[in-house]
């Protein structure tokens, strides 16, 4: 039961807490040789779940400071982006452990993470000139794969860090459909796998299966300055092992989220992002908010 515990505990805190995972308009089209860049304030606060009588009531209160940079170029003569994001974080984290409590301090970065994406169907790699002038098409196919690197904040002697200390890769298919001029649909299906954590806690290893994950986003275009959208997310399977002894601890989880993005200037916006679960079996149910200023730099 002691191994279980500390297993949940130290997954649940290396997820990606500022929601970047629920991401609508992912299709949306840039012209070639586009930079984009931004810094996002994220605030999390929730309940961490065990399902442990040895720790109750854990919670944290998280803040983190996002930095994101891309560029839009020609991939296999279609349209594709780069990005790069680098998450730091800071925050409390309190339980009541064996009936006394217990609050842990940390900071630093988390495990950043770099992704290629590119549009199959749908669009076309092309300058700003053609860009502007281009059909614009209903229906949209696209893929990515991020990589999701160890370099994180980790210390194998504690059971808290922001890090994983482990390498994740994600796959994703994404289709996106355009109702009217106005009202756009996108579905993502995500895959997860991870390499072995070795260094875990207190000397054992890590392993965890592959994870799905399924998305869906509507969104309303008011004009060329303002959009909303609504997004819902369900993470299916993830199994943790434990010295190659498997946990019973399938992810069943689901979230909402909502976006508002309104753009300040020719080249400039402004979003606002909040997300909240609507069902956590195990691990983080957090309501996290986040306010960022995003640019697009030629």
């Amino acid at each position: 039961m002691k191994q279980l515990v500390l297993i949940l505990f130290c997954s649940s805190i290396s997820l990606n807490i500022h929601a970047q995972d629920l991401e609508p308009r992912f299709l949306s089209s840039i012209p070639n040789h586009t930079n984009f860049m931004g810094l996002v304030y994220a605030y999390s606060t929730g309940d961490i779940l065990l399902n442990s009588q040895s720790i109750e009531g854990l919670n944290a209160k998280l803040n983190s400071t996002i930095v994101f940079y891309g560029r839009s170029f020609k991939l296999l003569n279609k349209p594709g982006k780069f990005d790069v994001v680098l998450p730091y974080s800071f925050g409390n984290f309190n339980a009541f452990v064996q009936g006394q409590d217990s609050t842990v301090y940390r900071n630093g970065l988390q495990d950043p993470t770099f992704r290629v994406s590119m549009i199959w169907v749908g669009d076309e790699a092309l300058d700003l000139k053609d860009f502007i002038k281009r059909e614009k098409k209903k229906f949209k196919l696209g893929t990515a794969f991020k990589v999701k690197v160890p370099l994180g904040q980790y210390d194998k002697t504690k059971l808290i860090n922001l890090g994983a200390n482990r390498w994740g890769f994600e796959f994703k298919v994404a289709s996106s459909y355009a109702i009217t001029k106005k009202i756009i649909t996108e579905v993502h299906i995500d895959t997860w796998l991870y390499t072995e954590n070795n260094a875990f806690f207190n000397g054992h290893t890590f392993k965890q299966k592959p994870m799905l994950t399924f998305q869906l986003h509507l969104a309303y275009i008011f004009g060329p300055k303002f959009w909303l959208s609504a997004s819902i997310g369900q993470v299916v399977w993830g199994e943790t092992l434990i010295d190659d002894v498997a946990q019973n601890d399938k992810l069943n989880n689901s979230k909402y989220g909502l976006v508002a993005s309104y753009k300040l200037t020719k080249t400039g916006s402004l979003k606002f992002f909040i997300t909240n679960g609507l069902y956590t079996g195990r691990g983080a149910d957090f309501t996290t908010a986040l306010l960022g200023y995003f640019c697009v730099v030629r």
